[in-house]
């Protein structure tokens, strides 16, 4: 027990071990239901992945990666629809970073127990041995949940391609000052349950405060920004 608890403590696995406790605690709130399994997902509103999620996705852990601009005006062979004009969804954030903590946490382990075994009280000897079996770690880390995220990957099943036409009939929400013809900023939930932030407009010198709930009715290309006017709950019960 003692070993164990020198490892877990000592370097380079004190590294880890705090968030491996952090990740325990987070899963049993999931478990509980007090935490989301995509709590730190994000997407845009054409539903690509955004912040942390791509990155992930860029480094190849899992998400997609935003729409990068390439030669010819068209998407990157990434971003392509794949099989019948669908795109496959990423492992959420939260699963990748408890994979890449576990496998670093665990590789770091049996490193450091071995270093232990060597018996060795040179301090210089030790700290180059704990930086040889971090980069160990990292690197098994990485491979490890690149391999298990494209492997799981090939068993999520396809989700449409988004569309910023698709959020045209959904309500949003005003949330910086007011809208009007010349500006306007909604909040709007996606269908994945998560919270962006639109670019929205009025038409005929509509004014909507702050709060007010509004519809959304058409997008424009051309100023990339969504028309929107005033929404009566009662008018559409059924409306989320």
């Amino acid at each position: 027990m003692g070993l164990f608890l020198d490892t877990a403590f000592g370097f380079p696995t004190v590294l880890f071990t705090p968030l491996l406790i952090v990740a325990a605690l987070y899963w049993l709130f999931v478990v509980i239901g007090a935490a989301d399994l995509d709590l730190l997902d994000g997407v845009d509103a054409d539903g690509d992945a955004m912040g942390l999620s791509a990155v992930m996705g860029r480094v190849g852990l899992g998400g997609t990666a935003p729409k990068a601009s390439v030669e010819g005006g068209g998407p990157s062979r990434a971003q392509r629809p794949t099989g019948g004009g669908g795109r496959r969804a990423g492992v959420p954030v939260t699963v990748t970073l408890t994979m890449l903590v576990c496998v670093a946490w665990f590789v770091s382990m049996m490193g450091g127990i071995m270093s232990n075994l060597l018996n060795t009280t040179s301090t210089p000897l030790l700290l180059a041995l704990g930086a040889v079996v971090l980069l160990i770690a990292l690197v098994a880390a990485w491979a490890v949940t690149s391999g298990l995220v494209m492997s799981v990957q090939r068993f999520i099943p396809q989700r449409t391609s988004g569309s910023k036409h698709e959020l045209v009939g959904r309500t949003c929400v005003i949330r910086i000052g007011e809208a009007d013809e010349s500006f306007g900023q909604a909040e709007i939930t996606t269908a994945g349950g998560a919270s962006i932030s639109i670019p929205v407009r009025t038409t005929g010198g509509e004014v909507l405060p702050l709060g007010s709930t509004a519809l959304i009715f058409d997008h424009s290309s051309e100023n990339d920004v969504f028309l929107v006017t005033h929404f009566d709950a009662a008018l559409d019960p059924g409306q989320s």
